[in-house]
């Protein structure tokens, strides 16, 4: 992982999503022991408080379970599916009833309004907005949970349920808490640690980058990000459209990428341990961190490190952009640039351009579909100007620029966006291929060759091998044709003007005339 990252996550605590009642709360995941399902009945203790519902058995502990929502003044009926989460703090544990889990977030400390009453304690400390804003949550003070007048809680220690030695001896040991998550038939697990958070998925928006694992897009906190099925990126049967439900929102490098699955199962400790996967036993083995065996089957669990250095993920989340960028941007641009976590070379995106070329993907900015419509204009090598995020945005074929027949549109056509000097352009491609990660170079070129003429750009380019390909195709430099062809288009500009009479344009910062040869 990214230093970028690393540092957000070393400046943000990590909470459990209950709701109770109809209202959403969060718990310090510090505090939540595991979220086991609530038992038909709960057995009555001799006590009397507020809140206190009875009590249950959970392995060797009669655990006392209190109940929020009379307090809250909410029904407390009794709902199917509903659990019963593990509570800790001081050593002391206690069960909260919660309506459902709705996964876990990673939370940043400046993002948290502090909470205070005038007349004593409250049962929250803090609130955030969830959801790019739309689900304020409060958070649970475990410390007061644990001390409401009357309610009886038991010792941790005899709750717990240790981690067996053969988990330490695999270097598996630490990995206390695990969401379960269900794709389709199959339960998968994460490491809590792993999630940055989980979101509401009603439906996946196509994408170019659709393929392979990619099923399409979504937006979450304002950005376009890709969506990813789980199974497929392990060699499993791919998760039915339809039973898409949830996504879990994984940090990648310092992009975002969502895995598809169908519904968050629950939070739990790992119980007996992660046991590990021999490597012929799977497909992907460098992807699974083991198994955990469940109550009636066992569960894979995915290597959050793993997926953090895998290279089509990484290629993904280096593509997020903004929805709403700031005025006078287009988009975010990649957010990859340099080496890749994996230890190969940086992403680079290949198309087709009347041959197949590569260029940095920190070269575009965006990939756009081929607009329905382009706005004539009279400008040379210009197809037509199209509007992208407020801004006017010439369109160029880039295979007629490179000497090759003319773009036949088609549904694989597309756009490739380059930002050069706060100016926009974009340069129709036949179609796109795909983000890998660069594997090979000629070491001879060690800088690029000055573009003198557009039609030899990719005779003069360098030589480059992405990944998955066995094919060397020329690295174009996508910057340096954008400026070749604004040039170009402002000194036909001037020599017309100049010709028909008006007066010279300038040019420079020295606004002085521009002559033409």
């Amino acid at each position: 992982m990214s230093d970028t990252v690393s540092d957000a996550a070393s400046d943000a605590d990590v909470y459990g999503l209950l709701r109770l009642g109809g209202i959403d709360v969060a718990l310090p995941l510090s505090a939540l022991r595991e979220v086991v399902p609530r038992p038909a009945t709960l057995t009555d203790l001799p006590v009397v408080a507020p809140g206190l519902v009875g009590a249950m058995g959970l392995r060797s502990l009669v655990l006392p379970v209190v109940d929020l929502r009379p307090l809250l003044e909410r029904p407390d009926d009794v709902l199917p599916d509903q659990v019963v989460v593990v509570v800790a703090y001081g050593g002391r544990v206690v069960g909260l009833v919660a309506d459902e889990v709705r996964g876990v977030t990673r939370v940043p400390h400046d993002d948290r309004l502090p909470l205070s009453a005038a007349d004593g304690r409250l049962l929250v400390t803090h609130a955030f907005q969830h959801e790019d804003g739309a689900t304020p949550i409060s958070i649970l003070d475990a410390e007061v949970l644990l001390s409401l007048p009357g309610v009886p809680t038991v010792a941790e220690q005899v709750a717990s349920e240790p981690v067996v030695d053969t988990v330490a001896a695999t270097g598996l040991a630490g990995s206390r808490s695990i969401t379960l998550v269900r794709c389709g038939p199959q339960v998968l697990a994460l490491e809590v640690g792993d999630i940055h958070t989980t979101i509401p998925l009603a439906g996946v928006d196509p994408s170019l980058l659709t393929g392979g694992a990619c099923v399409g897009q979504t937006v979450y906190s304002g950005r376009e990000v890709a969506v990813v099925d789980p199974l497929t990126l392990l060699g499993l049967p791919p998760l039915p459209e339809e039973d898409l439900g949830a996504g879990v929102v994984l940090e990648i490098g310092r992009g975002l990428v969502v895995l598809a699955v169908s519904e968050l199962v629950e939070l739990r400790g790992t119980g007996a341990g992660i046991l590990p996967v021999p490597a012929y036993g799977a497909l992907r083995p460098e992807l699974l961190l083991g198994m955990v065996e469940l109550d009636e089957a066992a569960c894979l669990v995915l290597d959050g490190a793993a997926l953090r250095s895998d290279a089509q993920l990484l290629s993904l989340a280096a593509v997020n952009t903004d929805v709403h960028p700031a005025a006078g941007a287009v988009g975010t641009g990649p957010a990859v640039a340099g080496e890749v976590a994996s230890g190969r070379g940086p992403s680079y995106v290949t198309f087709t351009a009347g041959i197949s070329l590569a260029s940095p993907l920190t070269q575009v900015s965006e990939i756009l579909p081929f607009p329905q419509a382009l706005t004539p204009t009279a400008a040379d090598q210009v197809l037509g100007l199209t509007v992208h995020r407020g801004r006017v945005v010439p369109v160029v074929c880039l295979s007629t620029l490179l000497g090759h027949p003319p773009l036949s549109r088609a549904a694989s056509s597309c756009l490739l966006l380059v930002e050069v000097d706060d100016e926009p352009l974009a340069f129709a491609v036949d179609a796109l291929g795909g983000i890998e990660p660069l594997t090979w170079t000629d070491p001879a070129s060690t800088e690029r060759p000055l573009l003198v003429d557009v039609a030899r750009a990719a005779h003069d380019a360098p030589l480059v091998q992405v990944a998955g390909s066995d094919k060397l195709v020329p690295d174009l430099d996508l910057p340096a044709i954008a400026r070749s062809v604004r040039g170009s288009t402002q000194e036909g500009e001037m020599l017309r003007e100049t010709s028909s009479g008006s007066p010279e344009l300038l040019s420079g910062s020295d606004r002085e005339p521009m002559v033409a040869a």
